[in-house]
């Protein structure tokens, strides 16, 4: 049986990856939504943009692969001001936990993470919706690379 892939360990294996800790860390964070009226984070969307790969100096080559992750928080219009407080925390705690995985994930001894993220862009969008009336969404965006070398 062969090994899974670099980058299945390091979005959804159940111990290392990414995936299943945001998805901890996301469950925490909803409890404490949950606490506001009105408010609900829906499931976030992820997408793998550019991936490129580079063999300069070394012995294995490495693959740079570009992560977005996408969160929709809804609420009331007349919050407008409490909803984007609420997302620049969401986007805080969201980078903070994507920090710490990498962190942890490159000094595991058989890492598949060659470098750890260092930087995350992003942003915001917000949106009146029609339905349910008198509602909102803020779209948050994150994006960020991960550096591991290639699968043989």
């Amino acid at each position: 049986m062969t090994q899974p892939s670099n980058i299945r360990k390091l979005l959804i294996d159940a111990k290392l990856g990414l995936l299943p800790y945001l998805d901890q860390r996301l469950n925490d964070i909803e409890k404490t939504l949950k606490q506001q009226e009105n408010l609900q984070l829906q499931p976030y969307d992820i997408q793998l943009g550019d991936c490129k790969t580079l063999a300069a100096n070394e012995p294995r080559p490495a693959i740079t692969q570009s992560v977005s992750l996408k969160f929709v928080l809804t609420g009331n219009t007349k919050d407008k001001l409490e909803l984007f407080l609420l997302a620049s925390e969401l986007q805080n705690d969201l980078d903070a936990a994507i920090y710490e995985w990498s962190n942890r994930e490159w000094h595991q001894f058989e890492k598949p993470l060659k470098r750890p993220v260092t930087q995350i862009t992003g942003g915001l969008n917000y949106a009146v919706l029609e339905e349910p009336e008198n509602s909102s969404q803020i779209i948050l965006y994150r994006e960020f690379d991960l550096i591991y070398p290639v699968s043989f």
